[in-house]
């Protein structure tokens, strides 16, 4: 049971969500002919409520729609379970040839245990998470934990710490790691993850989210919960709060880090004035677009600066000095002048002169966090409850949090980094997932998501709620108000889990030649029935990699579902190869039969990997097949991985590197190895 417990899951199931956006215009006719995408949209997104307009050039829907309708509505979600695989293969080839394939994707959903599934993003996303959100069960009447014994607390903790310890790995080492709470399992919380932590616990911030408050058996209603932040290395810390949505409509600019405003480099408001910081007063040269700060040296008796290099007779000279003549200040040091040029500039100033502007960014705009938060937008009933039953029409999840408070959480704990990724493993409702796309349509920026579901809600409201916020800001009675949605691409996937493995397991028997020599030696057969029996008369099960790999398209476990056995249940070996070696995708191409798979691993090697059906390419048809199609494969190789025997090392020209391994022991290997964070959680 601990080698079925600890051994990475297999993915049963790998589909893709698109915008249309992003979609070949070359596959309309078959989505438009897709009945089941068709209602699917007409479920979550009313599309047969829109009417020809102005507003998207007189597109009307239809049955089936017109690619004029499809052009018209770019942020419609495509989903790929409701096609086939050949439709699938079409799609990934076609994203591939816009870019890396992981780089395009902007989320992740996992439907499995979250355990497993920490367990199994090791390789691919250790020390990429910029910031962990989970708002973990409270273990309290109003949500309640089942467990097989009295011991509820120490149940809990047990739970928490496996699952911390796991994602602990994950973080940069920058990141920062939220958990809401209340006070029901604060102590315990906050004392594991000091533990797991080193002491690195950054602050914890008291947040009303019960303005009406909780009856609880003492006499007192209880209006409050707790964010505990904690860091993962020296230089995670909690950050300033976001912009009001007033401050952020002003950065309309944008620039390969962003978007951002440009602002007077002098300093304003109070404590503005030379007097203030005297070594902020120093003269700057600008010339046309470029600027120099001369070399100075600093007089501490009269505390000025003193220049040691005139202005050149084409450049102008400008000090931090106001309108009126006043002596202000910079807001910068010149050393971080001279180290900040590329977010620098000479522009007008309302007078009409040359002067010194910056970039100012989201980040550097708002306040310091405080340690309490009341704000109205933190109500989980106003902002979580209520925009949920919007969405939707109903209530259709308990106790979401609210969408601002999500969003103002993980700002403050490294999101507000443009490109940062973050991991909520406890997701529910999705409300992680939800804010981060608030966060990136806010601004533009390319944040990630990986959430973790096990509960059933994955298919009714997690899934269908990051459709739903793609697609539009704004809803009423589970229709869209708008439909300014936002382009993306995210896959979702379904775990095997621990009862999967052990519903899979078929138990062969010893030989009778077998039993005959334990028979014999009673000492051996009992340490044979202990130690051996079980791994042995099970090892050659298909959860325990007891198939071979000769057709890997056609790889199966045996699973029950809702109190119905399949003993058919698809495996996507590709997909978890992938994770278990850590791949980040670059294409994903099927080409005359083999599934091409490039990207670079966890250890910076750049990969082929090839899949195959044995009984359809043998090795000399692979030879024939990488020869051929050999050009396709841009740069360097390192690896090439391939299921079943081959010859491949052969095919390698002079001046080339790289070397060619068979899948099967590898994917063996790492399934079955353990994570250093998994053995400190185990």
């Amino acid at each position: 049971q601990k080698q079925l417990w600890r051994k990475k899951k297999f993915v049963l199931e790998t589909n893709w969500c698109v915008t249309l956006d992003r979609v070949p215009e070359a596959l309309y006719p078959e989505v438009a002919a897709n009945r089941a995408q068709c209602g699917e949209w007409i479920e979550l997104f009313a599309v047969d409520e829109i009417e020809g307009d102005l507003t998207n050039g007189g597109a009307r829907w239809s049955d089936p729609p017109t690619p004029d309708f499809l052009k018209a509505n770019p942020c419609l979600v495509l989903d790929t379970r409701h096609f086939d695989r050949a439709f699938t293969d079409r799609l990934l080839a076609a994203l591939s040839d816009t870019g890396p394939l992981d780089e395009q994707t902007d989320g992740l959903l996992i439907h499995g245990e979250n355990f497993q599934a920490l367990n199994l993003l090791q390789a691919r996303y250790r020390g990429q998470v910029q910031c962990v959100y989970i708002d973990p069960p409270f273990n309290t009447d109003a949500s309640p934990i089942l467990y097989k014994n009295g011991y509820k607390s120490s149940a809990w903790i047990s739970l928490m710490e496996n699952r911390l310890r796991a994602a602990r790995g994950l973080l940069a080492n920058d990141g920062v790691l939220i958990a809401a709470i209340d006070d029901e399992q604060y102590r315990e919380l906050s004392f594991l993850l000091s533990d797991i932590f080193d002491n690195r616990l950054l602050g914890t911030i008291a947040i009303r989210t019960n303005p009406s408050g909780r009856p609880t058996q003492s006499g007192y209603s209880v209006a409050h919960e707790y964010l505990l932040y904690a860091g993962r290395g020296q230089d995670s810390a909690i950050g300033r709060m976001p912009p009001t949505e007033k401050q952020a409509t002003r950065f309309s600019e944008r620039d390969e880090r962003g978007v951002f405003e440009w602002r007077n480099l002098r300093r304003e408001g109070s404590g503005s004035d030379r007097a203030a910081r005297p070594s902020l007063y120093y003269p700057i040269y600008i010339k046309d677009v470029e600027i120099r700060v001369p070399k100075m040296t600093w007089n501490e008796s009269t505390e000025e600066w003193i220049t040691e290099e005139e202005p050149l007779d084409d450049e102008q000279v400008v000090f931090p000095d106001n309108e009126d003549g006043e002596q202000k200040r910079w807001c910068w040091e010149w050393k971080t002048v001279m180290s900040s040029l590329a977010d620098l500039a000479v522009r007008k100033d309302r007078s009409g002169q040359d002067y010194v502007y910056y970039k100012r960014r989201p980040n550097e705009e708002g306040m310091v966090s405080m340690s309490c938060w009341f704000d109205a937008r933190y109500s989980a009933v106003e902002h979580g409850t209520a925009p949920l039953k919007e969405m939707f029409g109903g209530s259709i999840f308990s106790y979401p949090k609210s969408i601002h408070a999500v969003m103002d959480s993980v700002h403050i704990a490294g999101a507000h980094k443009e490109n940062a990724c973050i991991l909520d493993f406890f997701a529910g409702s999705g409300t992680t997932g939800h804010a981060v796309v608030n966060l990136n349509r806010n601004d533009g920026g390319r944040r990630k998501y990986v959430l973790v579901e096990v509960g059933h809600h994955f298919d009714t409201a997690t899934l269908p709620r990051m459709k739903k916020a793609i697609h539009s800001p704004d809803w009423k009675s589970g229709k869209p108000v708008s439909r300014e949605g936002v382009s993306q691409l995210f896959r979702y996937v379904r775990l095997e889990s621990y009862e999967d493995t052990m519903d899979s397991l078929v138990v062969a028997p010893p030989s009778q030649a077998q039993v005959e020599v334990l028979e014999s030696n009673p000492a051996l057969a009992e340490d044979y029935r202990l130690r051996y029996a079980l791994g042995v008369e099970t090892s050659g099960s298909a959860s325990l990699l007891g198939k071979d790999f000769s057709d890997p398209f056609a790889y199966t476990l045996t699973v029950v579902r809702d109190g119905v056995r399949n003993d058919d249940a698809q495996v996507d070996l590709p997909e978890t190869f992938s994770y278990l070696i850590g791949l980040r995708v670059e294409s994903r191409r099927r080409i005359d039969g083999v599934l091409a798979i490039t990207g670079m691993d966890a250890e910076g090697r750049r990969c082929l990997i090839l899949w195959r059906n044995l009984a359809e390419i043998d090795h000399a048809g692979l030879d024939a097949w990488f020869d051929g199609n050999r050009a396709r494969f841009d740069g360097p190789l390192d690896l090439i991985y391939t299921n079943g025997d081959h010859t491949l090392n052969a095919m390698r020209r002079p001046g080339e590197t790289w070397i060619a391994e068979t899948i099967e022991p590898v994917f063996r290997e790492r399934m079955f190895e353990e994570d250093a964070d998994a053995a400190a959680a185990r």
